[in-house]
């Protein structure tokens, strides 16, 4: 075991280099803060993959940059990391990790009663293969979430991801970036867009592009963007009898386009605005129940974002949303948004990150079009030891389901708590338990469910 260091700090500035050094450390956050946002997963499918503990990446010694090895030299830095160091490919680094997991679930079809429990299997390799160039980037990625379930075949997933993302630097001030990515997913029984029951789980394909520009003007930034999305839903044998649209129904086309502007008026500090539009086009309209569910709609916003020193850094926003349906017989949703992003390191053992955000996501119930996604939660880390860290998650979720005209919505709340413990005998392996809680309740009779997963991780990475 390697010796504690202590977490007596001294100032991590010299005098007379803080503020400068403030004013980069926030240009490099308050450039890529959005991108790590959407690359978290704050998205409709992405919400539908929260309440579980199977495949989860292979861990890093801190989720955010390390603020506590601000304060030490290159050697303490070097020994006292456990993250991956890669391998050596020319003038790129490789990171390849392969997981395998044992997990025990006690209610794998989300069920309110009838409990059916089982064992599960998960193996999850990945490789990520990283520029280190000096100017402009280009990363590749694939990982790989693959499940079997002892007591039911029909819940066996085989989840992929893969893709690439880079930027081009025309100068200090601006840049292009883009990227494209496949990914094969599918609805965990329970969450938002899954059926509830013993039906095959709900897979489908999913193919995004993205590309946009960077300009700075001195203290004025600007960033416009534009993504498309095409899904692809394979059909599992669900309908309208069970409340869900036939997954044939499902398939579309979502276009994005956003333009932001911020003024950072104290080094560290930005003001800013985002404008974003969005048109969704379904593949059959009308779909099975006669409904079309092609919408387009709107987002303002503003907010701040402050990194108040190299251990503090979030930032806030809010604004309003609306998305208008083609059908008569969708309520027009239009509802304030909010979001919350942050970083806080009190000492260098403790990480905590909170969040919340609000959103309007497509719907899968034959008789709604879309939900308002309202979430929050709290992640926190603490390394214990430089090689040894604990997991602590918890957060609160509200789907509002927005109904055709004539019919009761239903609302739904979603309660989880994860706990684990990783523990890195060496750089390259990892092992530990996880525990995770989730809780369900519904305005709907027989959607109420309670579901406890034990999970053992055991992983190696270079």
């Amino acid at each position: 075991m390697r010796e504690q260091r202590s977490t007596n700090r001294p100032s991590p500035f010299p005098r007379g280099q803080r503020d400068r050094s403030l004013s980069r450390l926030a240009r490099r956050f308050l450039r890529w803060e959005v991108i790590a946002f959407v690359a978290a997963g704050w998205s409709g499918s992405a919400l539908a993959q929260a309440p579980t503990a199977y495949g989860t990446a292979a861990p890093q010694q801190r989720y955010a940059p390390p603020p506590g090895q601000d304060f030490l030299n290159p050697r303490e830095q070097a020994a006292e990391s456990y993250a991956p160091q890669g391998v050596k490919v020319g003038s790129f680094l490789l990171f390849p990790s392969l997981e395998l997991d044992e997990a025990y679930n006690d209610n794998i079809y989300a069920s309110s009663s009838g409990k059916v429990g089982s064992f599960v299997q998960v193996v999850s390799p990945s490789v990520q293969l990283r520029s280190q160039w000096g100017q402009h980037a280009l990363n590749f990625f694939a990982r790989g979430n693959f499940g079997f379930y002892s007591a039911d075949a029909t819940q066996n997933y085989q989840d992929i991801n893969a893709g690439f993302e880079g930027r081009y630097d025309i100068s200090r001030e601006s840049n292009f970036y883009g990227g494209a990515a496949y990914t094969r997913a599918h609805y965990f029984p329970g969450t938002p867009n899954a059926v509830s029951g013993s039906f095959p789980i709900a897979m489908y394909n999913q193919y995004t592009t993205n590309a946009g520009y960077y300009q700075q003007f001195g203290r004025f930034r600007a960033r416009l963007d534009g993504r498309f999305d095409a899904y692809d839903y394979l059909n599992n044998g669900q309908n309208i009898n069970q409340g869900f649209a036939p997954n044939s129904d499902l398939n579309r086309i979502e276009l994005r386009e956003s333009l932001r502007v911020g003024y950072e008026f104290l080094p560290g500090a930005e003001i800013w605005t985002r404008g974003a539009l969005n048109q969704r086009d379904y593949q059959n309209s009308p779909d099975s129940s006669g409904l079309f569910r092609n919408s387009s709609g709107y987002e303002v916003v503003g907010g701040f974002a402050f990194l108040l020193s190299t251990i503090t850094s979030f930032e806030v926003f809010a604004g309003y949303i609306q998305q208008n349906y083609v059908d008569p017989a969708f309520p027009t949703i239009s509802v304030p948004t909010f979001g919350l992003t942050g970083y806080w390191s009190p000492t260098r053992q403790i990480l905590v990150k909170p969040y919340i955000l609000r959103t309007i996501d497509d719907s899968s119930l034959s008789d709604a079009a879309a939900y308002i996604n309202t979430t929050g939660g709290l992640d926190v880390n603490y390394s214990f030891r430089p090689n040894i860290r604990l997991d602590g998650h918890a957060d609160y979720t509200v789907a509002n389901y927005q109904t055709a005209q004539g019919t009761a919505g239903r609302y739904d709340q979603y309660v989880t708590v994860r706990a684990g413990v990783m523990y890195l005998p060496t750089p390259n392996f990892f092992v530990g338990p996880t525990y995770q809680f989730v809780h369900r309740t519904s305005n709907q009779v027989g959607f109420d469910y309670d579901d406890n997963q034990i999970l053992l991780r055991l992983g190696a990475q270079l």
